[in-house]
């Protein structure tokens, strides 16, 4: 299963069981983890190249609470890692090298003056009349 997070995170692992709360158990639970790098080509015609990184964070057996959940779905770890191997604009890196990344990406956007990307997940400011 995949989970989304209200916080941002993505949770993949297996589901061990479940309440009516939508309270979850999960096993051999991984943050999965993506950086999307967008990169010139070099020429003056403005051609862009877009690299995926992804690195997952092992996490062991996890409890979700239901209340933090915004998504969840199945996923197909073989198929996923077939089109990796397929596409090569998908890298899977180790942690040590997705942070580096991670800071290369946020220097270059505070030296070009792009926004940084970030998900608010608070939904409960939306209901405040």
């Amino acid at each position: 299963m995949l989970v989304v997070l209200r916080d941002g995170r993505h949770l993949v692992g297996t589901l061990r069981t479940f309440d009516q709360f939508s309270n979850m158990v999960m096993e051999d639970t991984s943050e999965r983890r993506i950086l999307v790098v967008t990169k010139n080509d070099g020429d003056d015609d403005g051609d862009k190249s877009t690299i995926c990184y992804q690195t997952d964070i092992k996490l062991g057996l996890y409890i979700v609470r239901g209340d933090s959940v915004v998504l969840m779905g199945e996923v197909d770890n073989d198929e996923v890692q077939q089109e990796i191997q397929n596409d090569g604009k998908i890298r899977i890196v180790s942690l040590e090298e997705f942070e580096q990344l991670e800071d290369e990406e946020a220097k270059r956007k505070d030296e070009s003056g792009e926004a940084t990307d970030t998900i608010n997940w608070d939904f409960d400011q939306d209901l405040v009349a």
